[in-house]
């Protein structure tokens, strides 16, 4: 009986930690190539926001390399790209993944589009948003090895006093001093954590 207890509840925790576990995104081909090597191109940003490339592109790289997985530092890849008049993300997107191959000797290229940097009012209350819409594929072939896309919206607590118009002045001073760079780490990190770890993670 207490055998019988006893494995009941080794079950019960297996069970638990499996239903924590990160969903996984990838494709029966990320399997089989099993990729170790990966260049993280600049995002291409579909918003109007001006700061989306420099506020996004070291998060999803760190994230990236956190996972286990050699990137290309965004400096030196930035440096070669511009080094070949390659300064809109939107067009280095949109060449051939052979060519980053050739170039960097990557397995993969991990592709990203900003698709929400903003903030937005419902009544008096306020959320910042960071969305990403992220596409990993095979370096020599383009197949695509894993996807994910995700908006992150965080609501801003502040000082709701002065009624109606106080909140509705509040709501908008605290959404415009809200930072990002927190929102859009963390909405890296969750993306990424989809993808298995690569053959470099560090046990904590």
């Amino acid at each position: 009986m207490r055998n019988n207890l006893r494995l009941l509840l080794l079950a019960s925790v297996a069970l638990a930690l499996v239903g924590c576990a990160p969903k996984v995104y990838t494709t029966a081909d990320f399997e089989r190539m099993k990729p170790k090597t990966v260049l993280v191109l600049p995002p291409e940003n579909t918003t109007s926001n001006t700061e989306v490339l420099q506020k996004s592109y070291p998060f999803i790289f760190s994230e990236l390399a956190q996972r286990g997985y050699y990137a290309i530092s965004p400096e030196l890849a930035l440096q070669l790209f511009r080094a070949n008049k390659l300064n809109d993300p939107g067009q280095i997107n949109s060449l051939p993944t052979n060519k980053f191959n050739e170039v960097f000797g990557v397995d993969a290229v991990l592709k990203t589009k900003v698709t929400e940097w903003s903030s937005k009012y419902i009544v008096i209350s306020a959320s910042v948003n960071v969305g990403y819409d992220m596409v990993l594929v095979d370096a020599k072939t383009g197949t695509e090895l894993w996807k994910h896309q995700q908006v992150l919206s965080k609501s801003p607590s502040g000082n709701s006093g002065g009624g109606i118009l106080g909140a509705l002045v509040n709501a908008a001073l605290t959404a415009a001093t809200t930072p990002y760079e927190p929102i859009a780490s963390e909405n890296a990190k969750l993306m990424l954590t989809t993808i298995p770890q690569g053959q470099y993670h560090v046990q904590p």
